[in-house]
């Protein structure tokens, strides 16, 4: 009987001890990054004549692609071919062109809450109070910069130095330095330049050259100031069908 009751025992540990599951390993998977990505299009336009944007003044051309957030957060714009964003002189930073042709137009709120963006096909970009308190105010923004116009590279430096607002940015330039040298070098949205105040001096070495070609030409463009007393200045620099025509001093 002892040996039955053993047996039997016997028999039930060790189905038990079959039929005991081991602990699961759980494996927990580290926690990914979360990526913001950029807002959702809601509407996508590729521009079939100029675009005025707002209050920056700023004038796309044809050709730039424009999406506008599905939440009117903001605007995504991207340039056609050889054009450029560019930003002004400021805090120590010198005025040049943006390396792509891509910016955000966002609007800002002076009070509490927020604004939203806006962009219609016949009328342009434009800022909606949404729940701000305050004011609205519409800006192009880059990395943080604050992106003042767009410029066309493929412009000859005629072309360029001709745009009034270009020129205004010359005068500025002009006046907001005591330079007492008989010319200087500046430079301009990437274009360098001459500030001549002794033409004499300054012909006697000025050169330009292009591979020993003819191509490019050196050119002198007069301003008036914006001083109360008035006053005129020149600015020279290097042009013509070459690659890397600069104006060199020696």
């Amino acid at each position: 009987m002892k040996t039955i009751v053993m047996s039997a025992v016997c028999a039930f540990v060790l189905f038990v001890a079959c039929n005991k599951k081991e602990p699961q390993v759980v494996q927990k998977n580290a926690e990914q990054p979360r990526v913001v990505q950029p807002a959702e299009c809601g509407k996508e336009v590729i521009a079939d004549k100029p675009v005025k944007v707002g209050e920056t003044g700023i004038l796309l051309p044809v050709g730039t692609r424009i999406c506008l957030a599905a939440d009117h957060s903001e605007i995504r714009v991207e340039l056609p071919k050889d054009y450029s964003f560019a930003v002004d002189a400021a805090d120590g930073i010198a005025a040049r062109p943006l390396p792509i042709g891509i910016a955000t137009y966002h609007c800002i709120c002076s009070g509490g809450g927020a604004c939203q963006v806006a962009f219609i096909d016949e009328l342009g970009f434009g800022c909606m109070h949404s729940n701000c308190s305050g004011g609205c105010t519409g800006a192009f923004i880059y990395k943080g910069y604050s992106v003042n116009r767009v410029i066309n590279l493929s412009d000859t430096k005629d072309e360029l130095f001709g745009l009034p607002d270009v020129q205004e940015s010359v005068r500025s330039l002009y006046e907001s330095k005591s330079i007492t040298e008989p010319y200087s070098k500046e430079t301009l949205y990437g274009v360098s330049f001459y500030i001549v105040r002794d033409e004499k001096a300054f012909l006697a070495k000025a050169s330009c050259d292009c591979e020993g070609t003819k191509a490019c030409t050196l050119k002198v463009k007069e301003l008036s100031l914006n001083k109360a007393e008035g006053g005129r200045f020149k600015i020279y620099y290097c042009d013509g069908a070459c690659n890397g025509c600069e104006l060199t001093v020696n």
